[in-house]
């Protein structure tokens, strides 16, 4: 019996393998069966949804700005939610590895049903943290809106600043 209760967790645990991209003093830990990096230089990289993952999230961006403020933090979210695609945003702060952070979310201009874009931007160290998930245009398709999940809850749960 016990053999087989090994062999279970051993399974789930070997199921969830979680690998981690760093980005200046962050390091992002993420499951490398429900995400795929793709780094576009020191300062950045974007994480697609992969399996079933896929159909429920939008893929993130992952970027590293000069700034070491809330205010830097309020100049720079905004600018990743064009104004074309999307309306005034909306702000809220949230905690992103026990520091403080921004996060804006803004309605498409779209006439059809759209996500949300959603930017979180944590200041440290010098150095801004910005998190997006939008779309590029309104026929760009995205995550299901019925799924009930936050586009960057999972990867912001993986944060960690270390010096």
């Amino acid at each position: 019996m016990l053999a087989i209760a090994c062999a279970l967790c051993w399974g789930t645990l070997a199921a969830a393998q979680t690998h981690s991209v760093r980005i200046g003093d962050m390091e992002l830990a993420y499951d490398a069966s429900r995400w795929r990096p793709e780094p576009g230089g020191a300062d950045e990289v974007a994480m697609h949804p992969i399996g079933p993952t896929g159909g429920k999230l939008d893929p993130v961006h992952v970027a590293r700005f000069p700034g070491s403020s809330r205010q830097d933090c309020e100049r720079l979210a905004p600018a990743q939610l064009s104004a074309s695609l999307y309306e005034e945003p909306m702000g809220d702060a949230t905690t992103v590895a026990g520091i403080t952070s921004l996060r804006l979310e803004a309605h498409t201009r779209c006439r059809n049903a759209m996500p949300t874009g959603v930017v979180i931007c944590t200041a440290y160290r010098g150095s801004a943290y910005v998190l997006t998930a939008n779309r590029a245009g309104c026929r760009s398709g995205g995550r299901n809106l019925f799924s009930g999940t936050d586009p960057l809850q999972e990867l912001v749960g993986g944060v960690r600043f270390t010096p």
